[in-house]
Parts: structure tokens; C-alpha cells; sequence
């Protein structure tokens, strides 16, 4: 079997899992920077434009028609909305990628979208306005603001009072939502669906501590209130394979509040892998047209991921094909 990973950066552990689950396949990647460390860990790496929009879609197609791909395996924000629009011509030449519709795409990247989505299946989430429509006489508590199409954590701002709200009066516009700020501790739940709006798998794991937007520390936990939330938001969403979605819990008041839904492997993957959950064997899977069993909550519990860094050193640049 041959996988492509598209920008796979600094994702090592994950491929690292891939290939402890399939010894015999054959690991591609795709990517624009000979310095992406992940790119030592894979058997050949093919360029692809720095820009990601239609054409980056139509060279990662050619790659997957050319060297006959399996399975194309998206990790950045960016590439989704491209690799949705075009994902029936991958699966016409026989290429399985791991991406959702068009529409649950929209609904996830676009974080003014996702609050509809909430309001609108009665899932409790943060208040939400759109930066041009916030009102700044009603501002009575801390706010986050946020570009509506944001990822990895950038350009958010917390503000606790009005007058640090008048810092980011530019940012009051509708490239950017203002969100209430709920005080309390993060879960991040890694989800394994179908398009049928089943829900196979969903680790949860409460952070301990983030950088950069990706959890450094964390540990499993199963609460049947998370459980039961996401299996709602499955059943309405309807996404196709791996997911993850964010959970702020309102220790004050026990309100469990939804705040994303990130519609592709998250970076703390490997806890749930290491807890249990084969997400790679349940890709395959899908990819074959097997049957897919429901296994919700089967993973390990209370085991904790405490991640250091690692580098690679070598005295030649990989050349990207």
C-alpha cells in the first residue's frame, strides 16, 4: 500500500504510528520545504507549490495518479478546503484521502459557521459574534478575539476589560469573531466517524499544557457527558474519518462548552493511538469499503503523554522530486 502525507512539517510521531501499523506499505509525502523534519521519515518526497489552492490540488492529484496512491493523508488547516472541492476526482482514479464534504469543510473552517452549526443542533458553545457586529457597550466579561478562518493558535487575543478591548479595536471586523471566554479546563477529543453520522471511536484527553496551539502534555479521561455531546455532534456533522474537536468544561457552573472542530488528525493523535486507538487501521478500512465496528470508549484510561523535542541532523538536504 502507498500513503501520502501533504505537509506533513513536524508530524514524525504520526507517520512514525503509520508505519508501526502498515510494515509493508511504501510512505510518501508532499511538501514545498526541504527542512520539514518529517520528510526524513519517508521513503520519497514530492514538491508541491508553496500557495495552496486549485493547482496545489491538481499536482497532489497528478502525484497520486502517477505513483498509483492508496491513501493521501491531509495534516494542515489550509489544504482542506481544496482537497474537499476536488476529493470525488481522487476517489474516481482509486485514491482514498481522508478528507470530509465541501460542506462539513465549510462548516469547520469557518468558525462563525461552526457557531451556527452549534446554535442550530442546540449544542452549547461559547457566545459568538462576528467582530463587526460586536457591540462594545454590552461588553460586560472577558472575550477572545480570533480570525474566523484561523489555525495553530495565531493572532488570538484575550481581553478582560474594555480598555484592553480599545487595543484591538482593528481586529473588530469580519475576518474576525468575538467569543465569550469560559474559564475552565480543555479536552480535546479525537473522533473517528463515518458519513453515515456514526461515531466509532472518540478519545478523550483533558490538556495539561499547550504550546503552540498543540498539547505538550495530556492525559486520557472518559466522561459520559462528553461522550454523549459527541455523539450528537456526529450524527449531525456527518464527517468522514478523523476529526477533532474542543471541549472547554465550566468547572464553576459543569457546563461542557464546544468551541471547534478541526476535521483532520490533531497533534496530540498519538496519546489516543498509544491508548488504544488505531485510527490508521480504521482508515484503511474505509478505504477498502470493510466493515467498521463501532468501539466507543474502548480506550485506555488515565494514561498520560508527556512530550519532549527531538531533531534531525544531516549534512544534505532531502531533494523533493
Amino acid at each position: 500500500m502507498k500513503i501520502l502525507f501533504t505537509s506533513p512539517g513536524r508530524r514524525v510521531e504520526l507517520i512514525k504510528i503509520f508505519k508501526s501499523v502498515f510494515p509493508d506499505s511504501i510512505f510518501y509525502g508532499g511538501d514545498y520545504d526541504p527542512t520539514s523534519p518529517a520528510n526524513y521519515f519517508l521513503e520519497k518526497v514530492f514538491k508541491l507549490p508553496y500557495q495552496i489552492d486549485d493547482n496545489y490540488g491538481k499536482k497532489t492529484l497528478e502525484i497520486c495518479r502517477k505513483e498509483k496512491i492508496d491513501i493521501v493523508i491531509p495534516l494542515i488547516d489550509p489544504e482542506l478546503v481544496v482537497f474537499a472541492r476536488n476529493r470525488k476526482y481522487f476517489f474516481d482514479i482509486g485514491t482514498f484521502i481522508m478528507i470530509s464534504s465541501p460542506q462539513v469543510i465549510d462548516i469547520c473552517m469557518n468558525k462563525w459557521k461552526t457557531y451556527q452549526f452549534f446554535k442550530k443542533n442546540n449544542i452549547l458553545c461559547p457566545k459568538t459574534w462576528l467582530g463587526s457586529n460586536f457591540n462594545r457597550k454590552d461588553f460586560k466579561k472577558p472575550v477572545i478575539i480570533k480570525p474566523y478562518m484561523g489555525s495553530a493558535s495565531k493572532n488570538i487575543f484575550v481581553c478582560n476589560n474594555f480598555n484592553e478591548l480599545k487595543k484591538y479595536e482593528d481586529f473588530l471586523n469580519d475576518n474576525y469573531i468575538v467569543q465569550e471566554f469560559i474559564k475552565g479546563y480543555e479536552v480535546t477529543v479525537d473522533v473517528f466517524a463515518t458519513e453515515e453520522g456514526k461515531c466509532i471511536e472518540a478519545v478523550q484527553r483533558r490538556r495539561l499544557k499547550v504550546r503552540g496551539g498543540e498539547v505538550e502534555r495530556g492525559v486520557t479521561q472518559k466522561d459520559p457527558i462528553i461522550f454523549k455531546i459527541i455523539k450528537n455532534v456526529i450524527k449531525t456533522l456527518k464527517p468522514l474519518g478523523v476529526i477533532n474537536i474542543q471541549f472547554i468544561i465550566d468547572t464553576e457552573n459543569n457546563d461542557y462548552y464546544v468551541t471547534e472542530i478541526n476535521p483532520r488528525f490533531g497533534g496530540g493523535y498519538p496519546l489516543a493511538h498509544n491508548a488504544g486507538a488505531n485510527f490508521p487501521l480504521l482508515i484503511y478500512k474505509l478505504a477498502k469499503n470493510k466493515k467498521v465496528i463501532s468501539k466507543l470508549g474502548s480506550y485506555k484510561d488515565k494514561l498520560y503523554m508527556l512530550r519532549y523535542d527531538n531533531a534531525v541532523y544531516t549534512d544534505n538536504l532531502i531533494k523533493l522530486c
